[in-house]
């Protein structure tokens, strides 16, 4: 008998609704769950492979160790006894900074995750902990925190009621909405134009998001801080700042004015590649929209200038009136308040409270830069990581210069990798602990709470019955903490916290529940659970002041060190950029890819197609310069080292820029993912150079210098 059953994709940031037809515990169908009411039946390709990684015969469902005959299956205590023995004899022998963690983004998907985590962390007690923000939005934490007091009070575009929508290095055709959580994108920035709305892409890609567009405008990478800053500029040059009630509770509105001052639509066409003319009609539009919002992503964040850039866009979204308000840039009203809770707890945000010790790079809220990983424990001395912890992430894939991350990696006295492979990375880990998969736990939607288009609530029950002998990722994660307390009361008490009890907790006590009120009708998680399409908890609405996490409680448009770091970009204005000595002269940026899922969904078959998508774009005028033509095999040379893959020649990228996807490279020694292996593709960040950081930390993924040469096959032709 046939049973439907009800969840939520937490792939990505759109967690999407699913309906999942299952008969004899076996999965019939995945499909969109046409009455959520947050995505409305739409889903991408990758809901429907979640049969393929529940059915992989690759994925791991018990602990594994490594040794000399090669990896053998270990009993749960086993495994726990190992680790916290060896991980606690190093920290005994080279103090608690020689144990090292690294978060990778799933972590941020899942309630089981983010609920507990913080408990290994204080158990833990190292400053050594790195996370991904470094390779993706910390620029943007960064900016929240100086300006609105809070590191993860996300302004997020009302998407929804919007007339005149700017994307700036983001495809959310293609990602869903990254940290702009909104099911069913592509619908949604097509509703914008059937409602006599504007849409404007400006990427170096003319990418899938830019075919939905009314306009698309081609920008050289690395160069969108000097645009943002000449559409402030000309804000203040022709008046059209409007601040409105925001007035009230905002400082720095002059400092900037006189910071952008250099920065003129004319000064910066050059650099841009965008004329003066089409940047002043483009702030004149979204001055005059009655509704309007400027969104910027992963693109303006893994550049040089990433945190100057994601600044100034908040600017202007700030200096036109349409922040905190209708059809603008809004704050989520979340079911499960974690800005609120964190806020509570003092975890609001900090710059600089830490140093690495080789290179002394600060860190943010405790997160140091990813850069500093490799060298923290391949350099000798006092202080050196001996020991890595690694939840759900690829660092040897995702970090810049892979083969520096592989190298360090391997040189660690015990790592443990807490992941469905082995892969790129968890292979070099002694022990391996596999969580059940999404389908078979309880999951609440996390990403509609912190950056939801509409504010949004759903718990997913299990699908599948877990198999006997498999453990949850939180059920891993709270008997690793156990591991690692001195205190035996609190080793005996962590294991009896259940992740219903908390959830419950903070949703009673969140925006939308009745507190200790008991007589008032309030969230719960009873009333989430019940509703197994999600509940609508309504649109976005104004949160300001009152939101704001400053001493003040006042936004801070001007934070000194942005403004610092905007006036050095004075001294790069320049009106041709210079040829390198070295031929470096064209600029490398990466894509997403619909069917890919950063380095983690490429042993799925049906992710697969039929023409190689790990593929270098590269323009006519380009490639007739290298006489490339598609299909060739080319070199790509930056200053780190080299890859080779396919050309693709296409003018649907900017001359001067080539573009290849990231998360690809899985022929590594050792990596036991039997469908990728057969198209293993090259690892972009190999060439990424580990040395080049934005002031916040983040690695500079973006307009990367490189040449490209042709190879020439010699075949050997024998009669």
């Amino acid at each position: 008998m046939q049973e439907n059953h009800y969840g939520t994709c937490p792939l990505c940031e759109s967690e999407c609704g699913i309906e999942i037809t299952v008969e004899n515990n076996e999965i019939v169908s995945i499909k969109g769950d046409k009455s959520n009411p947050f995505s409305k039946g739409n889903i991408c390709p990758k809901a429907v492979s979640l049969i393929d990684l529940y059915n992989d015969p690759d994925r791991l469902r018990y602990p594994v160790r490594r040794t000399e005959r090669g990896w053998e299956r270990i009993d749960w205590k086993d495994a726990f006894d190992e680790i916290g023995e060896k991980i606690n004899d190093i920290r005994r022998c080279y103090g608690k900074d020689a144990v090292a963690l690294f978060l990778g983004n799933p972590n941020v998907h899942y309630h089981g995750n983010l609920l507990y985590l913080g408990f290994l962390l204080r158990a833990l007690n190292t400053k050594n902990r790195y996370s991904s923000s470094s390779l993706d939005q910390l620029p943007l934490m960064m900016t929240c925190h100086m300006m609105f007091g809070h590191q993860i009070l996300f302004p997020v575009p009302d998407i929804d009621r919007t007339d005149y929508f700017i994307i700036i290095g983001g495809n959310p055709a293609i990602s869903g909405g990254s940290i702009m959580t909104t099911g069913g994108a592509i619908q949604r920035i097509k509703n914008i134009r059937q409602r006599n709305g504007t849409v404007v892409v400006i990427d170096p890609v003319f990418t899938k998001t830019a075919s939905l567009a009314n306009r698309h405008y081609f920008i050289r990478p690395g160069t969108d801080a000097f645009l943002v800053a000449a559409m402030v500029n000309t804000v203040f040059e022709e008046d059209l700042c409007k601040l409105g009630r925001l007035n009230t509770f905002l400082d720095g509105a002059e400092t900037v004015r006189e910071a952008v001052q250099p920065f003129t639509a004319e000064t910066v066409s050059k650099i841009t590649g965008i004329s003066a003319n089409d940047i002043r009609t483009i702030t004149r539009e979204f001055c005059a929209a009655q509704k309007a919002v400027c969104y910027g992503r992963i693109g303006t964040c893994v550049q040089e200038h990433g945190t100057v850039t994601t600044w100034l866009i908040i600017v202007l979204n700030t200096l036109t009136g349409n922040m905190d308000r209708s059809g603008g840039s809004m704050f989520t009203t979340p079911a499960l308040d974690l800005v609120g809770f964190t806020a509570l707890a003092g975890e609001k945000g900090w710059f600089g409270r830490h140093r690495t010790r080789v290179s002394g790079l600060p860190d943010f809220s405790g997160d140091f830069p990813v850069v500093a990983l490799p060298e923290e424990i391949l350099t000798p001395g006092e202080g050196k990581i001996r020991a890595l912890i690694s939840i759900a992430g690829n660092p040897v894939i995702s970090a810049p210069n892979g083969r520096l991350m592989d190298e360090a990696l391997g040189q660690l006295d015990y790592m443990v990798a807490i992941d469905w492979y082995i892969n790129e990375t968890s292979r070099h880990a002694h022990i391996i602990l596999p969580p059940t998969t999404i389908l078979e736990h309880h999951n609440f939607t996390m990403m509609t709470n912190l950056a939801g288009v509409r504010n949004f609530a759903a718990y997913s029950k299990p699908i599948l019955a877990k198999q006997p002998g498999t453990l949850d990722n939180w059920e891993i994660i709270l008997e690793l903490t156990a591991r690692f307390l001195a205190n035996p009361l609190l080793r005996f008490a962590v294991r009896f916290l259940k992740p219903e009890f908390i959830l419950n907790f903070l949703l009673r006590f969140g925006p939308h529940g009745s507190g200790l009120k008991i007589w008032r009708s309030g969230l719960t998680l009873a009333k989430v659970a019940e509703a197994e399409h999600g509940i609508d908890l309504g649109p976005l609405v104004p949160r300001l002041p009152e939101r704001l996490f400053t001493k003040n409680k006042r936004i801070s448009l001007a934070p000194e060190m942005l403004v610092k770091a905007l006036n050095e970009l004075k001294t790069v204005i320049e009106e041709n950029a210079p040829k390198r000595p070295d031929g470096l002269n064209l600029l490398l940026i990466s894509r997403r890819n619909l069917l890919s899922n950063n380095s983690w969904f490429h042993n799925f078959r049906r992710m697969h197609t039929p023409a190689n998508r790990c593929t270098l774009m590269v323009h006519p005028s380009d490639a007739k310069a290298k006489q490339i033509k598609s299909g060739n095999m080319v070199r790509v040379v930056s200053g780190t080292g080299n890859i080779t893959l396919e050309a693709e020649v296409t003018d649907s990228i900017m001359p001067g820029v080539v573009c290849m996807p990231h998360g690809w490279g899985h022929n590594l020694p050792g990596v036991k993912l039997s469908v990728a292996l057969e198209n293993p593709g090259v690892n972009i960040n190999d060439i990424i150079d580990n040395h080049r950081f934005d002031f916040s930390g983040t690695a500079v993924f973006s307009g990367v210098p490189v040449r490209i040469e042709k190879i020439t096959l010699n075949v050997e032709h024998r009669t």
